[in-house]
């Protein structure tokens, strides 16, 4: 019955490649999909991207990186603002070059107008969950979410593809809010996750004046809840909505250091002068991410 599932699964994916894929890509390297049965969530659907050696040695694995809002990570002619992340091209190149392994790329569509609730790390958040539901319609469910993500689609894109499906080998990213699910996931489920790339992290999640502390509560529960032996990856621009940024940030790096770890080695914090809140830039500095968390 499993295997007839991942044969209709994948009679899915072929049909809705053409529609999903711009021309003049290679269409057999981007896997869309769609989850319809999840016991968590409802209906999520996303692309799977499999990097350049991966039809010519067809014994070899690779690991997996699991991005947030696949909506504007591959494709200029996709993304909301027109510019994608482009993050295949990126890291294709650095693969090229020996700055990092060749890896399998699962983007994650976001929940659209939920995308808030999607995100907002739930359990530090849970004693604002009134105030949210008033402001934005519905309660945070990031836990569901991340339960779907490791207990659902993980085991998935491992009997679909060939993964490397430990923990060593299994990372997760994204920017903004994505930033902010991407550390919360690695918190909640260290034995799954062993990095998180984090650009532009909203830590300044406070609705109005209705959640002053929420901020706060997040900053706590990382600093209670920060595993060790992980790989990190975070940064912040200087213009826009990331010119709020630094504050924050600088409380997490102290989080970091005080649980034993070495900048420039297991984690690092960029700053970037003149950048603002946007996949333009996210595109430019997603390659010290790449090159400092996905290891062979």
């Amino acid at each position: 019955m499993r295997a007839l599932l991942l044969f209709f699964l994948l009679l899915l994916m072929a049909a809705c490649q053409s529609e999903q894929v711009p021309a003049g890509e290679q269409p057999g390297r981007f896997q869309p999909f769609t989850y319809e049965d999840s016991r968590h969530i409802s209906t999520k659907s996303g692309m799977a991207y499999l990097p350049p050696s991966y039809f010519e040695d067809t014994t070899r694995h690779y690991p997996v990186l699991y991005m947030m809002d696949q909506q504007n990570l591959f494709f200029d002619s996709l993304a909301y603002g027109g510019a994608a992340w482009q993050i295949h091209r990126t890291a294709d190149s650095l693969s090229r070059a020996g700055l990092m392994p060749e890896v399998i790329i699962v983007g994650v569509n976001h929940a659209s107008e939920k995308r808030f609730q999607e995100y907002l790390p739930e359990k530090p958040a849970a004693p604002y969950a009134g105030a949210i539901r008033e402001h934005m319609g519905s309660e945070p469910f990031s836990d569901d979410y991340l339960r779907f993500l490791t207990q659902e689609l993980k085991p998935y894109i491992d009997t679909a593809y060939r993964t490397k499906a430990g923990m060593a080998h299994t990372y997760i990213g994204g920017s903004s809010m994505g930033g902010l699910i991407s550390m919360y996931a690695v918190c909640e489920y260290p034995e799954v996750f062993a990095g998180a790339l984090c650009l532009s992290t909203h830590w300044p999640v406070s609705l109005e004046d209705d959640t002053p502390q929420l901020a706060h509560a997040l900053i706590d529960y990382f600093a209670a809840h920060l595993p060790e032996g992980k790989r990190w990856y975070f940064d912040y621009g200087t213009e826009g909505l990331d010119r709020f940024y630094a504050p924050y940030q600088q409380q997490i790096d102290s989080i970091l250091m005080a649980n034993g770890y070495e900048a420039g080695k297991d984690w690092l914090t960029q700053a970037y002068p003149g950048h603002d809140h946007s996949e333009r830039y996210w595109r430019e500095r997603v390659h010290l991410g790449l090159r400092g968390v996905i290891q062979e």
